[in-house]
């Protein structure tokens, strides 16, 4: 059932990062996400997947339960022109076939040139192309990652978890977004935003917090730029913490002698035999009482 016009890669990055850090795929169960996987795969060959209940049963091996879970696998694809896409791997997509067409045109121009009898470059030559070549590097050393990682700790670390580690991942979520936000002021705002948003610190119905990775997904900062979180402002916790377990020490030579409190390991004495009395539930000194009564 594979498409006609497939892709030329045989292969597609996985970012293990992304994956395990994404809040959709950590509430899949290991069965949605062995589909998830699936689907992506057949819409890395075939260009997306086709936008239909009936065929993406038979490519998840039509699973019994596939009405009952299929929704929030679907629920990672966006629909366009009939076909099911995953944003994320389209982007990965571009930028695979961006980097092909480079190195094709590079190698045309190499072919050309040698055939033309320039393939030995002159010294004048290779200290022009190192030149370049360390112009622009320089250039995308210019992403000041440091600073905007102390901003985000500055602005952002007593609300939620501090970065401590600048790993290859999170230099490419910066790079990202300053590619469409060259300047320091734009990381130092957005922040400011988040800071301003109660449900991303954890004031939610399941005390649930934002971190570095998610905050600079597309995704997110498209949410806090729109301010489809706002409304979340108002969504307070419905978690009420359950009340304490109360004990009741009573002596029981002397049951009406009695002390209350939460501790489970209170040392107390009875004041008139100075016996240690017993940490009894509210129903077992009820019992207590109910059978001294008898008793007398």
């Amino acid at each position: 059932m594979l498409g006609k016009k497939e892709n030329k890669s045989p292969a597609f990055q996985f970012y293990a990062r992304y994956f395990l850090a994404d809040m959709k795929l950590q509430l899949m169960s290991m069965e949605q996400r062995g589909m998830y996987i699936t689907l992506l795969s057949y819409a890395w060959i075939e260009n997306g997947i086709p936008n239909d209940p009936n065929k993406i049963k038979i490519l998840c091996n039509n699973p019994a339960n596939f009405d009952e879970v299929i929704a929030d696998v679907l629920d990672c694809f966006k629909e366009k022109d009939g076909r099911l896409y995953n944003a994320r791997m389209e982007s990965v997509r571009s930028e695979q076939l961006e980097r092909r067409e480079k190195a094709s045109i590079a190698g045309k121009k190499g072919a050309d040139a040698r055939w033309n009898g320039k393939a030995i470059a002159t010294p004048l030559q290779s200290h022009n192309t190192a030149t370049a070549s360390a112009t622009a590097s320089a250039s995308a050393n210019k992403i000041p990652y440091e600073k905007i990682v102390n901003e985000y700790n500055n602005t952002l670390g007593k609300n939620l978890h501090m970065v401590q580690k600048l790993n290859s991942a999170r230099r490419l979520l910066i790079k990202r977004i300053w590619t469409s936000n060259p300047k320091l002021e734009y990381f130092t705002d957005y922040y400011k935003k988040v800071r301003n948003i109660p449900f991303l610190l954890g004031d939610n119905n399941n005390g649930w917090k934002a971190d570095f990775d998610f905050l600079h997904k597309e995704k997110t900062i498209i949410k806090v730029e729109e301010g489809s979180y706002v409304s979340s402002n108002v969504q307070k916790s419905e978690y009420k913490e359950p009340p304490k377990q109360k004990y009741i020490y009573a002596c029981p030579n002397h049951i009406d002698q009695k002390v209350e409190s939460t501790n489970s390991k209170l040392f107390t004495y009875c004041r008139i035999c100075k016996n240690q009395m017993v940490a009894l539930s509210e129903l077992e000194y009820k019992q207590a009482v109910s059978k001294a009564s008898k008793a007398m």
